[in-house]
């Protein structure tokens, strides 16, 4: 409409301003015809909080949690079984080897014992002894690989011809046993002493080898039996009894189980037996013969 125009009047107006209520009001009744059901509108229905866990389920829950999900390796798996496995693996690279898990928690602690086990008897009375450390152990499922790494080359050497040589039960330790070429190690912090160091890819020949079994080149336990101190029982038990202590004094002989002695009285001292005099007041008491000092010492040529 052209604003020039004059606006209607009348009844056209009072129906273009109500023909907006009309619509809405219309919409709303047919929305109340159509959508809400006749009588009364049943109860809201209230939401319940979801049940608390019980304290049972939830430990039990806590217990699954903890649960390693694998079965520990306790058994060594058998000779042919173990033969396909390095017959598989053995030309692959080692990151390509799966990971058995039970089976690498078992022998990653075992490859560190091995090693700190062997440098103790390689290097036994050197002073100072040489320091050779291992990290980076990792193991997959029938090899392991392991770092050394040493200040010295040729102590790193030495352990490393010890190590390749063990055995057990008369047959080599390792089925296989690949050490890198010993390089120098990346300086981790500026002007730090320089380290040599070497990567060694093994394989056991066979699973879950005991310490006290696996021997030197030259025949001696690895790990060598522990003395256990025998206690040598007391030969003469009544000569202390138990709980009781020395009562005498402490001299060159030891202490003394008997009583100890009562000091005599000083010479010339009164006798603290003497006992008071009961004479009636105003009375003269009579002498003693040990009220005066001189009248009990005699000496070798006293006369009565």
């Amino acid at each position: 409409m052209n604003s020039l125009e004059p606006r209607p009047t009348g009844r056209p107006a009072l129906v273009g301003w109500l023909l907006p209520f009309l619509c809405v009001s219309a919409a709303l009744i047919a929305h109340w015809v159509l959508s809400v059901p006749p009588g009364p509108l049943p109860p809201p229905v209230v939401k319940e909080p979801p049940p608390k866990p019980s304290p049972l389920l939830a430990g039990d829950e806590d217990d699954d949690k903890d649960k390693d999900p694998f079965e520990p390796f306790t058994a060594p798996r058998a000779e042919s079984l173990l033969a396909q496995l390095h017959e598989a693996y053995d030309g692959v690279a080692f990151k390509a080897e799966p990971t058995f898990e039970a089976w690498s928690v078992a022998h990653r602690p075992l490859i560190t014992q091995v090693i700190t086990a062997t440098r103790l008897q390689t290097f036994k009375g050197v002073v100072p002894s040489p320091s050779v450390s291992t990290s980076n152990v990792e193991c997959h499922t029938v090899r392991c690989r392991f770092t050394l790494s040493s200040s010295k080359q040729e102590d790193l050497q030495t352990l490393l011809d010890a190590v390749a040589a063990l055995e057990i039960d008369g047959a080599p330790l390792w089925h296989t046993w690949k050490p890198d070429d010993i390089a120098e190690e990346p300086a981790k912090r500026a002007n730090a002493k320089p380290r040599m160091r070497t990567q060694v890819l093994v394989s056991f020949s066979r699973d879950l080898p005991k310490i006290d079994q696996i021997k030197l080149q030259s025949g001696a336990p690895l790990k060598p039996a522990t003395i256990t101190p025998v206690k040598v029982p007391n030969p003469n038990p009544s000569a202390m009894p138990t709980g009781t202590p020395p009562t005498g004094p402490l001299g060159p002989g030891g202490a003394t189980t008997g009583p100890r002695p009562t000091p005599a009285p000083p010479t010339g001292a009164t006798s603290s037996t003497a006992r008071p005099s009961t004479a009636p007041p105003g009375s003269t008491a009579p002498a003693s013969s040990t009220a005066h000092p001189s009248s009990t010492a005699k000496g070798p040529g006293h006369t009565p």
